[in-house]
């Protein structure tokens, strides 16, 4: 079960590099010029030009690991954390800059419903250095906005930009859950019966709760790091916006909590509901069970093979006996009643 908005596979296609991990390279705020020429390896060193510089690599190509590994200038350890292939989000303070990893909502064309991909960032007074797997839109977005020159001045301005924009994208994710789940609380509400499916719907919805949530605590804990810190590469405006998408993301980690503990109790509902039917229909067989044991001994008593059975050789024997027998259901049935068991 699909819970979480789909994708618009054309709406944020990044061409594929040829040059070995390379996606692109602009020079801050961008232009269109630098997008027609593309900027490959040997501009990526040039000190001439004075202004920041956005690099944009593949993790999985080669040779872009072995750029960043040999010849980025980045800490080999940093290098490395850059791309680990398990990454928790997390920030780490460096003297000359600061590493970032943060996750987003994986809308491309046939992912998990709950699957959070990490975008990684080495980020330093004169550049900064991302490294994604999949297309991000956020990515997309930035990217156009540096092809119109729009794209922001500073390193610090692109990272604070990059976690706005996956910030905000958590938000419609969690709104589709919660809509979800109104809609299953009113089905149930609405009948008394068990209604197919809803149990697995529910569990699923927790699911995606639940593993949203895991991937989100840590984010939300490395965001707030990111606020607090004093670094030359933010500036306040940047922080501005990073306290935002902090918010943001703490928000959305409340309103997980809030759908997954709401699918717990309304699982709970459905279980005792289902637990009650079962409980009723139990009582009314052992009701049947309780009428119909007097009268399995009657008729157990009548059926033994030996002499002296009464009205054996009656004609109207059966009629009576059946008689009796109803008359004692009867009374059975009013003793209950009065009894209030029934």
């Amino acid at each position: 079960m699909s819970t979480l908005p789909t994708s618009d596979p054309g709406a944020f296609i990044e061409p594929t590099d040829s040059e070995g991990g390379l996606i692109f390279a602009v020079r801050l705020p961008g232009d269109a010029e630098q997008f027609r020429s593309r900027l490959g390896w040997d501009e990526l060193a040039a000190e001439a030009d004075p202004r920041p510089i956005w690099i944009n690599l593949d993790r999985t190509r080669e040779g872009a690991r072995r750029w960043l590994l040999e010849s980025s200038g980045v800490e080999p350890a940093i290098a490395q954390g850059l791309l680990d292939e398990e990454t928790r989000p997390r920030v780490h303070e460096a003297d000359d800059g600061m590493l970032v990893i943060l996750r987003g909502v994986n809308l491309n064309p046939g992912a998990e419903p709950d699957e959070l991909i990490a975008v990684r960032m080495w980020v330093d007074e004169r550049r900064v250095i991302t490294l994604r797997q999949f297309r991000f839109r956020t990515l997309a977005e930035l990217r156009a906005a540096a092809q119109a020159g729009r794209a922001p001045e500073t390193p610090g301005g692109v990272l604070a930009r990059i976690a706005a924009g996956l910030a905000a994208r958590l938000g419609p994710s969690v709104d589709n859950l919660q809509t979800l789940l109104d809609e299953l609380e009113a089905t149930m509400l609405e009948s008394d019966d068990d209604v197919p499916g809803m149990r697995g719907r529910l569990a699923e919805i927790r699911r995606q709760a639940i593993t949203l949530r895991r991937h989100l605590v840590p984010q939300r804990q490395a965001m707030q790091e990111l606020t607090l810190m004093d670094h030359p590469v933010l500036a306040r405006a940047d922080l501005a916006l990073l306290r935002n998408a902090a918010e943001q993301i703490a928000r959305t980690v409340d309103a997980l909590e809030e759908v997954r503990d709401r699918a717990a109790v309304t699982q709970d509902e459905l279980r005792a509901r289902h637990e009650a039917r079962i409980g009723r229909t139990l009582y009314l067989l052992t009701i049947v069970a309780t009428i119909a044991l007097p009268l399995g001994l009657i008729t157990g008593l009548l059926g033994i093979n030996v002499g002296g059975i009464p009205l054996a050789d009656s004609a109207a024997g059966f009629a009576v006996v059946c008689g009796i027998m109803a008359l004692i259901a009867v009374g059975e049935i009013a003793l209950f009643r009065r009894l209030r068991i029934l």
